[in-house]
């Protein structure tokens, strides 16, 4: 066999090997959440005992887990803003270099349904399917280590600042900056360097849309004061 062959040979079994252990994360995942709908069929499960399934030393897995209420277009009032800022502490944790996160009290007993997980479940599936055709290890000095935890740990907390933010009844408010974290999380769990660019992607995408929110309700508020003031009497 010659050097060449040799080489590709092993380069295969590399890519195979890393192949074999992204689909052993995922399945571990998607089992972990079935233990939690079967657990809740029983009573009621807790966020925090779902998490000690789910492995927290993955920040990846705990911010892509809380990101998934959040895709629906519609707002979700301050529930949006809670957990904004609970996935900003989380990407601060990642960017403080922590191994394991730490979630508030109150967060960590709040209870879901076995029908609350099934739909985790599926949404998470869906998720995996649509990313999994995606992603690949690429570009992974972005992602490893402690510069990979900055990188992935700022998006997340930028894209948990956003979620915050309080926001009139518009659209995709809540989409957008779940994407972005979304994608960062997936960097962190693939290490894939492109999903971190995908992320910023979607977090000036998120700021470009809340610009153009505030600016419209700036402009049609000055208008309609001004048609007030010329109606009125004084």
């Amino acid at each position: 066999m010659t050097v060449s062959a040799k080489l590709n040979k092993f380069q295969a079994n590399i890519e195979h090997a890393v192949m074999e252990n992204r689909m052993q994360q995922r399945e571990a995942l998607i089992q972990a959440l079935e233990a939690c709908v079967q657990e809740a069929k029983h009573a009621p499960l807790s966020l925090g005992a779902a998490l000690q399934r789910l492995d927290q030393s993955s920040f990846g897995l705990v911010a892509l887990l809380l990101c998934l209420p959040f895709l629906q277009p519609l707002t979700l009032g301050p529930l949006s803003s809670a957990g904004g800022l609970v996935l900003a502490s989380l990407g601060w944790q990642l960017m403080c270099g922590r191994h394991e996160p730490w979630l508030p009290e109150k967060l960590r007993n709040y209870e879901l349904s076995a029908s609350s997980w099934e739909r985790l479940l599926g949404a998470l599936r869906w998720l995996l399917r649509l990313f999994g055709t995606l992603t690949r290890p690429r570009l992974c000095s972005w992602t490893d280590g402690a510069r990979g935890a900055w990188n992935a740990g700022i998006l997340i907390a930028a894209g948990g600042l956003l979620l915050a933010v309080p926001m009139p009844i518009a659209p995709f408010n809540n989409t957008l900056p779940a994407l972005g974290m979304i994608t960062a999380a997936l960097a962190l769990l693939e290490r894939d360097g492109l999903m971190l660019v995908l992320s910023v992607f979607f977090m000036l995408l998120t700021v470009l849309y809340f610009t153009l929110i505030f600016y419209l309700l700036y402009h049609f508020g000055s208008e309609a004061g001004a048609l007030l003031r010329h109606y009125l009497p004084w």
